[in-house]
């Protein structure tokens, strides 16, 4: 025979218990097999209340809960049933989950027994009896009626054995001298909404808080002048990342309830999306698989992840530097970053309204820069100065414009060493170069 077949109601039936009791075994396993076949991660607790009192006399008591329990049965006490009893915690307990635990249901065997029964440990229901009314009367009285209520309790797991179905509510790390618990507040139980767990609540809006941050920053550099290049794409291919994920991160924020496991998910699109932008290798690094029994597991190393990515300052490698025109062919560059001078190259883009080799040839000879104090100096007595070195191409670091030439700047010469006690480098350039443009680039090794 099935545990769980379906009565057969026919006319003329001699009703017994066994009857009632098997159209219930069959109604609970009706709505556990379809909930299961929608997905196998429907269980823990969608509210849950330690009592705090209870941890400073060296117990955990639970003050109320709501959820359900791996085999599908539901709990919510005090609503609807009694808590359990508190448990009371050996002195040398360490690093040990406390969990809610039932019964399981057995095949022939006593569902409900009393207190004191021999049967009444391995029994899934302690039967009390309250008086109830008939809510089809108008006259208010009651009958007793015997209800089963959840034999609930809390236990450590050495004291659970295979016939008990059980989630975990806690971890007490040690029992002081003074019988105060110590909890773990890192452990996260099997939740069926993010909001029973403090700890994911606080990783929902670290998260959310971290992508505000960085979206606010890269959106200001973005917007300063003389942005450009390689540099510039990063930036924007970043705030592309942090903007299409922050929308969903404020709605999940907002959601009543939220699965962990679709956060997981969330997280884990946030994640391999910064692996391409701040990652080493450049691949998402190896990550623990969702294990909901087991969530601070899964969790933490994903939000170290997350929090180090977005942490990651994306350093501008091209910086422009400020060039001041002072008019017949005298220009001025202010560097206010004086360590630029020693740990970076500097790049001069040229356009004329001149042939391009033309600017390439002319250019370098025709163009005078060093020291600003020194400048008048190199350009009167017809010294060299600082060199120019015409590049194939644009570096990649930098803009690329149409039109412009581009010329590396010596730095190993002593004038350049003279630069970093300068008020500038001073730029002139003599010859014919219709409708000169200058842009002057920092860039760091």
């Amino acid at each position: 025979m099935s545990w769980y077949s379906k009565v057969v109601w026919s006319e003329g039936l001699f009703l017994r218990p066994q009857h009632f009791q098997q159209q219930d075994r069959h109604a609970e396993w009706y709505v556990e097999a379809r909930s299961r076949a929608a997905g196998g991660l429907f269980w823990g607790f969608t509210h849950l209340e330690i009592d705090e009192a209870a941890l400073g006399t060296g117990k955990v008591a639970l003050a109320a809960a709501r959820g359900v329990l791996p085999d599908g049965t539901p709990f919510d006490f005090p609503a609807t049933h009694p808590a359990p009893a508190a448990l009371d915690i050996p002195a040398d307990t360490r690093n040990a989950v406390i969990y809610l635990a039932l019964p399981l249901r057995r095949a022939q065997s006593p569902e409900a027994a009393p207190d004191g029964d021999p049967a009444a440990h391995l029994a899934r229901y302690t039967p009390v009896e309250e008086g109830l009314v008939d809510a089809a009367g108008s006259d208010g009285a009651t009958e007793p009626i015997e209800v089963a209520h959840p034999r609930l309790v809390l236990a450590l797991a050495d004291q659970l054995s295979d016939a008990f179905v059980r989630v975990g509510v806690l971890r007490v790390v040690e029992r002081r001298p003074d019988n105060n618990l110590l909890v773990d507040k890192a452990y996260i139980p099997p939740v069926l909404g993010c909001r029973a767990s403090p700890v994911l609540g606080g990783f929902l809006r670290e998260i959310r808080g971290l992508l505000g941050q960085r979206g606010e920053a890269l959106a200001a550099r973005l917007a300063q002048p003389g942005a450009g290049g390689v540099a510039e794409i990063a930036d924007f291919i970043f705030l592309l990342t942090v903007n299409r994920h922050q929308p969903v991160f404020d709605h999940l924020a907002e959601l009543t309830q939220l699965h962990p496991e679709r956060l997981f998910s969330q997280l884990l699109a946030l994640s391999g999306e910064l692996a391409t932008l701040v990652g080493s290798e450049r691949r998402p690094a190896p990550l623990p698989a969702y294990n909901h029994d087991a969530l601070e597991a899964c969790f933490a190393p994903l939000i170290r992840d997350i929090r180090r990515a977005l942490a990651t300052v994306l350093e501008q490698n091209a910086i422009q530097i400020e060039l001041q025109d002072h008019k017949q062919g005298r220009y001025v560059g202010l560097v206010a970053d004086r360590s630029l001078l020693r740990h970076a190259g500097f790049v001069l883009a040229v356009n004329a309204q001149v042939p391009s080799e033309t600017l390439r040839t002319r250019f370098p000879a025709q163009a005078k820069l060093g020291p600003l104090e020194k400048i008048r100096e190199l350009v009167n007595l017809q010294l060299p100065g600082i060199a120019l070195r015409p590049l194939p191409v644009a570096p990649r670091q930098i803009p690329f414009h149409a039109g412009f030439s581009y010329f590396e700047l010596d730095n190993g010469g002593e004038l350049w060493k003279q630069l970093d006690n300068s008020g500038g480098l001073g730029i002139y350039v003599t010859g014919d170069f219709p409708a000169l443009e200058l842009s002057l680039w920092a860039i760091r090794a």
